[in-house]
């Protein structure tokens, strides 16, 4: 009987437009976390090139060749520095105060989230931070193609009720503001109009679409991820603390000059006694106090480190919990060096067994095995330990710095920018947009907290009611489309009052296909078979991410009707409530999530994925009264995901392409900037 299948085809030279865009996918969404994750490691930022420098044998400093980051190198040269007055930041800035402070906190051996067995506040926020950075670098990478085959016109219909009319929107003014005159026309907008969705059909429309993304992205954060709760209480204990009252009583002071200092007095001024005697020469660099600023930072680490020493003394005086010896072991290990702390870790990987097995191996001293009770007890210890550790770094870095870096850098900013603060002083009351700012958090605040619930959370009669019930999607959007008239206020009366510093943020906005088609070209036929394959697969998944975001874009649009409000009847609107929305990003940072390789939970376990401890928050951390006894993140997160197909394995890709794109990226650093400064 012959074989039904037929002979295999030699894979293609030549990568359609589809497999393109799909291996340009794989390999930014490699390399933009790779480089984010090299940040935990002080010699990153002196290897980065422009604008931080490298300090040579002889004691020169000079910028690095080439970078440790390229991708977010083009990302900080291109958008950020060229800014107005960032462009003008002194070099000190950057090389001494900046890259100073990145440093130390890479010397502080911050603890990674595989230490700590869960997903961590630092982990969920570089993961977020990766895959927007992601996004924008294909963007300069890749760019927007000149001519669109049909052609565009912002002032066409554009139906608010509809997601492709959204999405048709969204790209018909990127491409406006990236080759026609939109940026222009906005400016001039702003300073007409009280709003700019006046501008134009596809403006109003592409306000409703970064709405939406950007209530999903809050909502991911705050609601989903288990974090939220934890971050809600950091952002409401930061909020209580900020004296918005003095800040808008100095900003009452008519003489711009006045403003400035009294408003630098009251942020910077340190009052240690330090200060004083370093200032009658008393002492040289005696640790001089701290400002507002860095009180605040230090005042809300304290508390947050309080409860974790309570969970360590608890555990002392357990009366069958683990040994004084245990403990003391633990506790020495986290005074060791950056090295013996990755030894010790690159042991419990392969083994694979448990950080704490590991640590207690490691030590010189024989200790008494631990029962499974005393083994958990020692992971909580050690978890609380690395808190307590990673906070007193974080405000040594920032509010005990000797020299002080943290204000240096608030000063060069606030001189850097004094022009403008005058002209916006002098044309503009300061006071209102404090006031709004202020608002809105508290609002974001308001809609954070659990609502009650009306609703079974199913259909089987013998659950029990929710007591409480999580905010949704549409509350954000709700939240950001009664907010946007404070943005729409501050753009219309600096782009109206302050034209001169208006016009100098006027300015402008390349393709790698024929660069990735040459890397693919020069893999053998027998290692293109597995990168074709792969490069399909991906391929697939991304279009099933497109179609699955337009559809949950429209689940959102339909419970919103057009005048933005949510719908009068609550009890269907329950029932309706979104938990997921669009943007196929949320997948991508859910992967690296995923993805996350954590420490065995037992002394003899397997090693464990990010997947697997998905809605566990690090032992000893509190969360906000308001939504301690709220939503599980966890149950949440698998009903938003429940849709969400399944990433395929790409390493084939990574492994056979990610350094040639690595190299790619870097010449072309070098050719932009080689262009730029001839």
């Amino acid at each position: 009987m012959g074989s039904l299948v037929g002979p295999l085809q030699p894979p293609p030279d030549v990568l359609s437009s589809t497999q393109l865009h799909a291996l340009f996918d794989i390999l930014t969404h490699h390399e933009t976390f790779a480089e984010v994750e090299k940040f935990s490691h002080p010699e990153t930022v002196s290897l980065y090139g422009y604008p931080f420098k490298q300090r040579q044998s002889d004691g020169t400093l000079v910028y690095a060749a080439g970078s440790s980051a390229p991708l977010l190198a083009g990302v900080l040269r291109s958008i950020v520095l060229p800014i107005p007055g960032v462009r003008n930041l002194p070099d000190g800035f950057w090389h001494v105060r900046f890259q100073g402070i990145l440093t130390k906190l890479g010397e502080a051996d911050l603890s990674p989230s595989y230490d700590k067995g869960s997903l961590g506040t630092r982990k969920t926020l570089a993961t977020a931070a990766s895959v927007i950075h992601e996004a924008v670098s294909r963007g300069l990478l890749g760019g927007i193609p000149p001519f669109r085959g049909s052609g565009s016109s912002l002032q066409g219909p554009y139906d608010s009720s509809k997601a492709q009319d959204l999405v048709r929107a969204w790209e018909d003014a990127i491409h406006e503001l990236v080759h026609g005159n939109l940026v222009d026309e906005l400016f001039e907008c702003a300073a007409k109009q009280d709003s700019l969705e006046k501008h134009s059909p596809a403006v109003k429309a592409s306000v409703d679409y970064v709405i939406i993304h950007l209530a999903t992205f809050i909502h991911h954060v705050l609601v989903l991820s288990p974090e939220g709760p934890y971050l809600l209480k950091l952002l409401e204990n930061f909020h209580n603390l900020i004296p918005y009252s003095m800040i808008r009583q100095t900003l009452r002071v008519g003489n711009a000059a006045t403003m400035i200092n009294g408003m630098v007095r009251l942020l910077l001024a340190k009052i240690g006694v330090g200060a004083l005697s370093n200032w009658v020469g008393l002492t040289q660099n005696a640790d001089d106090g701290m400002n507002l600023l860095q009180r605040i930072i230090s005042l809300v680490l304290s508390w947050d480190t309080a409860e974790f020493r309570k969970s360590m003394d608890r555990i002392e005086r357990a009366p069958n919990g683990p040994s004084k010896a245990h403990l003391a072991a633990i506790r020495q290990f986290i005074d060791k060096p950056r090295e013996e702390h990755d030894a010790v870790r690159d042991y419990s990987m392969k083994t694979p067994t448990s950080m704490v097995a590991a640590i207690l191996a490691s030590s010189s001293k024989p200790l008494e095995p631990l029962s499974p009770a005393q083994h958990a007890q020692c992971f909580e210890y050690y978890v609380a330990l690395m808190a307590v550790h990673d906070r007193d770094a974080i405000a040594k870095v920032i509010c005990r710095q000797n020299p002080d870096l943290f204000t240096g850098l608030i000063r060069d900013a606030v001189g850097t920018f004094d022009h403008m603060i005058r002209t916006i002083h002098e044309k503009i009351d300061l006071r209102e947009h404090v006031a709004a700012g202020e608002a809105f958090i508290t609002d974001l605040l308001n809609t954070s907290k659990p609502k009650p619930a009306r609703k079974i959370s199913s259909g089987d009669p013998s659950e029990k009611p929710l007591r409480t019930q999580a905010p949704s999607i549409e509350d954000y959007v709700s939240l950001l489309r009664r907010n946007r008239h404070l943005l729409y206020n501050w753009l219309h009366q600096f782009a109206s009052q302050c034209p001169s510093i208006r016009d100098e943020f006027r300015g402008a906005a390349g393709a790698l296909s024929s660069n990735l088609q040459l890397l693919y070209a020069a893999l053998s036929n027998v290692n293109k078979e597995p990168v074709i394959t792969a490069i399909d697969a991906h391929a697939s998944y991304l279009t099933a991410l497109e179609r699955l975001s337009l559809e949950r874009m429209q689940r959102i649009l339909d419970d919103m009707p057009s005048g933005g409000v949510l719908a009068v009847d609550e009890d269907a609107r329950t029932s309706r409530a979104s938990i997921c929305g669009p943007g196929m990003f949320l997948a991508r940072w859910q992967q690296l999530l995923d993805d996350a390789v954590v420490t065995p939970e037992t002394p003899d376990g397997g090693l464990r994925r990010g997947k697997e401890v998905k809605g566990a928050l690090a032992q000893g951390k509190t969360v906000s009264a308001a939504v301690q006894d709220g939503w599980d993140p966890q149950k949440l997160a698998a009903l938003a995901e429940r849709e969400v197909p399944v990433p395929p394995d790409v390493g084939i890709v990574v492994e056979a392409l990610g350094g040639e794109f690595r190299g790619l990226v870097v010449d072309l650093l070098r050719m932009k900037e080689g262009r730029g400064r001839g």
